[in-house]
């Protein structure tokens, strides 16, 4: 409530806020009102810009500068959450909403190639101790049937020999899993068991001790 009191050749407006006595004078400068708080030591006088206390009849208002400073802090929070949810949407390889779909993956010191992974043993042992160990990880000695496996497991055997999937049953070759070989490749000798040497495939005794080359199909990981 306002309450005019005369005093001095000066008009003085008396308020109530807060519950407090509150008079002013005319403002000293534009922008400004002089407002004093009765029951403060005498008055103490503090001055307030006119868009916390605006004169009768006006509205509030925000300065210029202000306006601006708002403007460019709505502006940095809004890029700061579209820069956020794209990197979330990156992670999870499209809408943040959607999980990402699963992978095929290979067992750690596993070589993964067209979605089937093979280890090669740092271990030696006869053909059905190296069958056993490659059935301990739910694999199988290596059965490359196809052109481009048996031209990886070459690539990547160097210079050792390795045991393969492919042993000898009376006159005909057959697959550990119980598949016949279809004669893709030369197998050399006249032994039991077929290993990977040099740039080709050879066969000797089973109870020999050589290398392995593990394979199974990959996983969702």
């Amino acid at each position: 409530m306002a309450v005019a009191v005369p005093g001095e050749g000066v008009e003085k407006l008396q308020l109530s806020v807060c519950g407090r006595g509150v008079w002013g004078v005319p403002p000293v400068f534009p922008g400004q009102v002089v407002l004093g708080v009765v029951g403060l030591g005498g008055g103490q006088h503090c001055p307030h810009p006119e868009w916390l206390f605006p004169p009768p009849g006006r509205c509030p208002t925000l300065h210029p500068v202000w306006v601006v400073v708002l403007a460019v802090l709505v502006a940095l929070v809004l890029a700061l959450a579209v820069a956020l949810a794209v990197r979330s949407a990156g992670r999870h390889g499209g809408d943040p909403a959607v999980p990402a779909a699963p992978m095929l993956a290979c067992p750690e010191d596993w070589v993964g190639y067209r979605n089937v992974c093979y280890s090669f043993s740092r271990a030696e042992g006869s053909w059905e101790w190296s069958q056993e160990q490659c059935s301990l990880h739910g694999a199988s000695l290596a059965m490359p049937r196809r052109e481009w496996e048996m031209e990886f497991l070459l690539r990547l055997k160097g210079n050792m020999d390795y045991w393969l999937g492919l042993r000898r049953r009376g006159e005909r070759l057959q697959w550990v899993d119980g598949s016949s070989f279809n004669q893709r490749f030369e197998v050399q000798g006249q032994g039991e068991c077929a290993y990977l040497y040099d740039g080709a495939v050879a066969s000797a005794g089973c109870s020999q001790s050589r290398l392995y080359i593990c394979s199974k199909p990959q996983a969702l990981g």
